[in-house]
C-alpha cells in the first residue's frame, strides 16, 4: 500500500477543503479575531473570487512564498502517483474541528481512506490512513541496516550508531526551531538547539527530523545549517510521515529506497524489528497532537516532552555526555 494520495483522491478532498474554508471565512466575524485570521475573513468578505480552489491550491505551490499567504491549499510531495499529504489552512477556533469532522465522515463515505489531523491554529492535514509520524520510527525499526547501508552512515569519534543502534528522533517546530510566523520561517540555523544537534552528529549519533511539514521545506530549514561532515548521519521525514529522505554529500534530498511502497507493511511486520536505542522529541503531548503517535512508537521511557527549545538543547547534552561516558 503506498503512502501517497491518489490523484482523484487529492481532487475530492481539495474541493472538500475548499468548501469547508470559505463556508467558514463567509460566516466568520471579524471582529471576534486578530492578526492574519482577521485579515483573512476581511479579505475574503470583499473579494470572495481570490478564494477559489484553484487560487488556494495556488498559494501554497510555493513552498517558500507559501508563508505569506495565511488561507491556501498545499499539495505536498507530487509524485506521478499522487502526493504525499494535502494541507487546508485558512479555519480558525472551534470552527476547525467541525470542519475536520464533517471532512471526514464525507471521506468515511466515499471510502477514500484518508486520516486527518489538526496542526498550527489554523490548519487541516490530510494523509493516507496509517500515515502519521509513527510511521517512519517503525520503518526504520524494520530496515534499519538497510537503512544505514543506503545513507552511507559513517561513525563518528564517539558513537558507532550501527553497534549501539542510537537514534534521536525529533518534531520540528518548537522543538528544533521555532515555527513559523506569516513573512518568517525560523530554522536551525537560528535555533539554540544547533550547537548541541551538530555535536551529538559529529560524535556519531544518528538524527531523524519527522515532521508534519512540507519536506522540501521541513528539509531546507534543518541541513542548510549543518556541516557537510555529518550528512551521512542525517534523515528527514516529512509530508506527515509519508516521505523520508537522507542526505547525500552534496547535502541534497534522496528518498529512502522502498519507503513510499512498502512503509506501510513494513511498519506493521514485527518479524524482524530491531530493538534500537531510539528516543523522539516533542512538544505536543495531547492523544489528540500530532507527536502522539510518535511517543506512542518509541514507548513512554524513550518519550521526551519539551516545553522550549531550550529544554531540547539541554536534552541533547545530557543524552550526549550519557553516550560518551557509556563507550557509544
Amino acid at each position: 500500500m503506498l503512502t501517497i494520495i491518489s490523484h482523484k483522491d487529492l481532487q475530492t478532498i481539495i474541493q472538500l477543503s475548499g468548501n469547508a474554508i470559505r463556508d467558514f471565512l463567509s460566516q466568520a466575524d471579524s471582529s471576534q479575531f486578530k492578526g492574519e485570521a482577521k485579515i483573512a475573513i476581511e479579505s475574503f468578505q470583499s473579494n470572495p473570487l481570490d478564494f477559489s480552489d484553484e487560487k488556494l491550491v495556488s498559494y501554497g505551490a510555493d513552498i517558500i512564498a507559501a508563508i505569506d499567504h495565511p488561507v491556501r491549499i498545499e499539495v505536498r510531495g507530487a509524485t506521478k502517483e499522487g502526493a504525499g499529504q494535502m494541507v487546508a489552512k485558512g479555519i480558525w477556533g472551534p470552527k476547525r474541528v467541525q470542519a475536520a469532522t464533517e471532512i471526514t465522515q464525507k471521506c468515511t463515505k466515499l471510502e477514500l481512506g484518508m486520516h486527518l489531523k489538526l496542526a498550527g491554529t489554523s490548519s487541516i492535514e490530510f494523509n493516507v490512513d496509517g500515515v502519521d509520524k509513527s510511521l517512519p520510527i517503525r520503518f526504520l525499526q524494520g530496515a534499519f541496516e538497510d537503512v544505514l547501508n543506503e545513507m552511507n552512515y559513517q561513525p563518528g569519534n564517539c558513537i558507532d550508531s550501527r553497534r549501539s543502534k542510537t537514534v534521536i528522533a525529533a518534531d520540528g517546530d518548537g522543538t528544533i526551531y521555532d515555527g513559523p510566523r506569516v513573512g518568517s520561517l525560523p530554522t536551525l540555523a537560528e535555533s539554540p538547539v544547533k550547537d548541541a544537534l551538530c555535536a551529538y552528529l559529529q560524535a556519531g549519533g544518528i538524527f531523524m527530523l519527522v515532521s508534519g511539514n512540507d519536506i522540501y521545506r521541513t528539509f531546507k530549514r534543518l541541513v542548510d545549517a549543518l556541516p557537510g561532515q555529518v550528512y551521512c548521519r542525517v534523515l528527514v521525514a516529512a509530508n506527515g510521515g509519508a516521505e523520508l529522505v537522507y542526505v547525500n554529500s552534496k547535502g541534497q534530498a534522496v528518498p529512502v529506497s522502498g519507503y513510499r511502497k512498502q512503509a506501510l507493511d513494513l511498519a506493521h511486520d514485527k518479524s524482524h524489528q530491531h530493538v534500537l536505542d531510539i528516543v523522539y522529541l516533542g512538544d505536543d503531548g495531547s492523544k489528540e497532537g500530532n507527536d502522539y503517535p510518535a511517543f506512542n512508537a518509541v514507548g513512554k521511557k524513550h518519550s521526551v516532552l519539551v516545553s522550549s527549545l531550550q529544554d531540547t538543547k539541554k536534552f541533547m547534552e545530557s543524552f550526549l555526555s550519557i553516550r560518551m561516558n557509556s563507550g557509544g
